[in-house]
């Protein structure tokens, strides 16, 4: 499962699930850098449920994604991360101190309103 939303509140929610084959990922990278691409700056609630790896050949298609999705991160605003697995959360705080202009933040799915109100608090 990829699928990304528009919500009210001016963010956008990528919620990320199971196992992503090789068409599952061209596809949900395709909509989420047009989303990128379309705005000056875009804020995500990302919600990661059901974790699998992806299948390898969808771990190829995002190789062939990285200059693109390298290209796009001065466009991407705050993350809010919502997972129940520790090591992804670490990982992503790992991600956000490593990469300059990343702005990360993790949640567990019990303060996933805290994750929204984070995202839509004015700095």
């Amino acid at each position: 499962m990829f699928e990304l939303t528009q919500d009210p509140k001016g963010f956008v929610r990528l919620k990320i699930g199971g196992k992503i084959d090789e068409a599952e990922m061209k596809s949900g990278l395709e909509a989420f850098l047009a989303v990128v691409e379309a705005a000056d700056k875009t804020d995500f609630l990302y919600t990661i449920t059901d974790f699998e790896f992806p299948a390898l050949q969808a771990i190829a298609v995002e190789f062939g994604y990285l200059p693109r999705l390298f290209s796009s991160l001065p466009k991407i605003g705050k993350v809010a991360l919502v997972a129940e697995q520790s090591w992804l959360r670490k990982a992503a705080e790992i991600e956000s101190m490593v990469i300059p202009g990343l702005t990360i933040q993790t949640f567990t799915p019990d303060t996933k309103a805290d994750a929204e109100s984070w995202l839509t608090a004015t700095s």
